[in-house]
C-alpha cells in the first residue's frame, strides 16, 4: 500500500532543519494502539496552543482511535495517528514512522517567488558567499540583495561580514527569505546582529508547563539580541517575506522588524511560533509538538495568523505571467523615497 504523506516544502525543511529540544522514551510501538494513547497523551501534556489551535482534542481522540484500531494494515494505521496530529494544523507537529511523516495539510497559498526570474531581470552580477550559504549581489544599481533560502547550519559569521563588506556603499539593502522555511536560530541571530545598534529584545517566550493543565504556562522570558560582528549597516532595510516563511525565517523578521530602519514587505508569513519538543519512540517512530508560545514584544501571539508585512503588495496573475516581481519592485521604490 503507498501512502501519500501529508507533508509540504516548509514541512520538510521544518522537520529537518529546526532546533529541538529532544527525549528518548521507549513505547512498544509494535503495538499500534499503544502508540496512538502515547501520541495522544503526549500532545495533550506539551502542546502551547490549545487556546488557538480552534480543535477539540478529547474528542479527536475518540474518532481517531477506533480507525487505528480497524485499519486494515500498520501503515494506514500510521497514517491515523499523522493525520491526528496534523488535526491540530501545526508546521512543528508532525508524526514520523518508517512509513513517512505526517503531519499539516499543505500551504494553500502561492509563493509569489521565482529566482530565475530575480536573477535574469533583477540582479547584477549575483554571487554567492563562501560557503554557499547567501545569494547576493546588486539590484536596481545601489542597492545591496541577500537572498536566505533556509537557515540550516551554523557559524555564519564570516558568510554576512564578508557579503556587507563587499557591498561597500549602498542606499539600502534587501534580504528576501522567502520560501525559507527556517533552520537554526543561532543564525538568524548573526544575521540580524550586523544590524543593530543596541541591545533590543525581539521576543517574549513562555514554555507549557507538562505537568499541569493545558492552559498552565511558566513564567515568560523576554529574548534579547546585542550587536554582533566585524561589520555593520545602518541603512534602510527591507525584509520581503511570504506565506511560506515560519520557524527561525520568522525568528529572523521578529528580530528585524523591532528595528526602526527596517521594514518588512511582500506578504505574512505562516504564523509557526513555538519551540518543538522531539520525543523519540523507537522503532523509527518520532513525535515533534509544540512546547512554547512565542510573542513580538508587545505580545502578538503570531501563532497561525502569522506576521503581517509593514508594507503590503498585491500580486496579480499579470505579474506572473509577465515574469515581474512585484514585491521586489515595491522594495526599489520605497527605497528611493528614504534615500534619493
Amino acid at each position: 500500500m503507498r501512502l501519500l504523506q501529508t507533508t509540504n516544502l516548509l514541512a520538510v525543511v521544518l522537520v529537518a532543519a529546526c532546533a529541538s529540544s529532544g527525549a528518548t522514551e521507549p513505547v512498544n510501538t509494535s503495538d499500534r494502539l499503544a502508540l496512538f494513547d502515547r501520541v495522544h497523551a503526549d500532545v495533550e501534556s506539551r502542546y502551547s496552543f490549545f487556546d488557538r489551535a480552534q480543535v477539540d482534542w478529547t474528542a479527536i481522540r475518540s474518532a481517531y482511535r477506533d480507525s487505528v484500531e480497524r485499519a486494515a494494515s500498520r501503515p494506514a494505521a500510521d497514517q491515523y495517528i499523522g493525520r491526528m496530529v496534523g488535526r491540530l494544523n501545526d508546521y512543528h507537529a508532525d508524526l514520523s514512522t518508517p512509513f513517512g511523516t505526517f503531519g499539516a495539510p499543505p500551504i494553500a497559498f502561492p509563493h509569489h517567488f521565482s529566482s530565475s526570474v530575480i536573477d535574469n531581470r533583477y540582479l547584477t552580477s549575483p554571487r554567492l558567499s563562501p560557503s554557499g550559504r547567501l545569494r547576493y549581489g546588486r539590484v536596481d544599481g545601489d542597492i545591496g540583495y541577500i537572498r536566505i533560502a533556509t537557515f540550516a547550519g551554523d557559524n555564519w559569521g564570516a558568510d554576512i561580514d564578508g557579503v556587507l563588506a563587499a557591498f561597500g556603499t549602498v542606499r539600502g539593502v534587501i534580504f528576501d527569505i522567502r520560501d525559507n522555511g527556517g533552520g537554526n536560530e543561532a543564525n538568524a541571530r548573526t544575521i540580524a546582529s550586523r544590524f543593530y545598534d543596541r541591545s533590543r529584545v525581539y521576543r517574549i517566550t513562555k514554555f507549557r508547563d507538562p505537568a499541569a493543565s493545558r492552559s498552565a504556562f511558566k513564567a515568560q522570558s523576554n529574548v534579547p539580541l546585542d550587536p554582533a560582528g566585524n561589520q555593520r549597516f545602518a541603512g534602510p532595510v527591507i525584509v520581503i517575506t511570504n506565506r511560506f516563511n515560519g520557524s527561525a525565517a520568522e525568528d529572523f523578521v521578529c528580530m528585524m522588524r523591532i528595528l526602526p530602519q527596517v521594514w518588512t514587505l511582500g506578504d505574512t508569513t505562516v504564523g509557526n511560533g513555538s519551540n518543538p519538543w522531539v520525543v523519540d519512540y523507537g522503532g523509527g517512530y518520532s513525535l515533534r509538538v509544540p512546547q512554547s508560545q512565542q510573542a513580538t514584544p508587545d505580545g502578538f501571539v503570531y501563532q497561525y495568523v502569522g506576521l503581517p508585512p509593514r508594507i503590503a503588495v498585491r500580486w496579480s496573475v499579470a505579474d506572473s505571467v509577465g515574469g515581474r516581481d512585484p514585491y521586489l519592485e515595491a522594495a526599489f521604490a520605497h527605497l528611493r523615497t528614504i534615500v534619493p
